[in-house]
């Protein structure tokens, strides 16, 4: 089975809006830009990835992606999902495998494990966030339903697989449960940017 993988990420300067409390503009967009270097790489050392696609909002994006070795786009619509859709558009694997991009603790096996669970087809896994996000979506074919990110997206998008009638499977990793969305996320994974545990 191929398997392309999609990260989406959006302008830095707009990236992690709920953290402007505790974060300064510049601050966020570091804490963005290691967050999406880190989760691309894991991407790229995975056994299950055939190939990585990013999606970007900004020059420094692209920039990102180019420097990690992978393909990317412009996201041409504002929204995760805009973005999710237009690179699913465009690939051509067995399967899409849309990775966030704000996974401090993602590691080779997570990705490993939802590959190995969405090897029958047709299939959608959702590794589940600690809010009752979406961490990771497994779509085989890609476009065997569209993308629901947003509050509650874990439901939506088995709701949509069993709408659907497609095999549907929810999984839960330590590497795709933690996501960086709050301060307490921060405090949880160790840190903010420019302080010692940064994440």
């Amino acid at each position: 089975m191929s398997i392309t993988a999609i990260v989406p990420l959006k302008a830095l300067q707009r990236s992690k809006q709920r953290l402007a409390g505790h974060l300064d503009e510049h601050e966020r967009g570091a804490l963005m830009a290691g967050l999406f270097t880190h989760v691309v790489a894991v991407c790229l050392a995975s056994p299950s990835v055939t190939e990585v696609c990013a999606v970007v909002g900004d020059a420094r994006g692209a920039e990102l992606a180019a420097d990690a070795g992978v393909a990317w786009l412009r996201e041409q619509s504002a929204g995760l999902n805009a973005a999710v859709s237009q690179a699913t558009d465009q690939i051509r694997s067995d399967a899409a495998l849309v990775v966030v991009a704000d996974l401090p603790r993602l590691t080779v096996a997570d990705l490993d494990r939802v590959a190995a669970v969405g090897s029958v087809a047709p299939t959608v896994v959702v590794a589940r966030t600690h809010d009752g996000g979406t961490g990771a979506l497994l779509r085989r074919p890609p476009d065997v339903i569209a993308p629901a990110f947003g509050p509650g997206s874990a439901a939506a998008h088995l709701s949509a697989a069993q709408r659907a009638g497609v095999r549907a499977v929810l999984l839960s990793t330590p590497g795709l449960v933690h996501d960086v969305d709050r301060a307490g996320d921060l405090d949880r994974h160790g840190g903010r940017p420019g302080r010692p545990g940064v994440l």
